[in-house]
């Protein structure tokens, strides 16, 4: 079974976010301040809540240091209890880069439910006050009986802050 292109705009609007694995993403904690990410101080002053532009998702954001966390905040009533998305990265030079951690529903034929997690790429390449941009992971090929993930592919994303 192949995933649905709606999950394909999921997964991509999602940023392809969340995160644990930070092995890929804790190699240069000391490294300099990335070109366009404000200091430390300012940092606390960016907006919260954030909207794909490509998929209209909502992630509450934060910045800690050199770390990078964002979590899917407005999930649909009908979607399946205890979906998520979450996406957390380390700066890496002049970038952050971290994972994806997805846990989504989908109909099976048999009217029944199958969860998957995915973990998946997923990178910032810039931060402002009003504009996040980056990169993830995004499915090319996935099979839901299985949650086996087996092609992928990256794609861009674009946040601004929620009016």
């Amino acid at each position: 079974m192949r995933v649905k292109p709606l999950w394909l705009v999921i997964i991509l609007g999602c940023g392809i976010l969340a995160a644990t694995s930070l092995q890929l993403s804790c190699e240069n904690q000391s490294a300099p301040k990335p070109a366009g990410t404000k200091s430390a101080a300012k940092a606390t002053a960016l907006p919260q809540i954030w909207k794909s532009e490509t998929t209209d998702r909502e992630y509450r954001v934060k910045i800690d240091g050199d770390r990078f966390t964002a979590e899917w905040s407005n999930i649909p009533p009908h979607a399946t209890q205890g979906a998520y998305i979450r996406s957390e990265c380390r700066r890496s030079g002049s970038r952050w880069i971290g994972t994806s951690r997805i846990f989504l529903g989908c109909d099976l034929p048999d009217k029944k439910t199958k969860m998957c997690l995915m973990i998946l790429r997923f990178e910032v390449d810039f931060i402002s006050s009003d504009h996040i941009t980056g990169g993830g992971e995004i499915l090319r090929d996935f099979d839901w009986g299985s949650c086996e993930v087996r092609k992928t592919g990256w794609g861009p994303f674009s946040w601004a802050p929620k009016h």
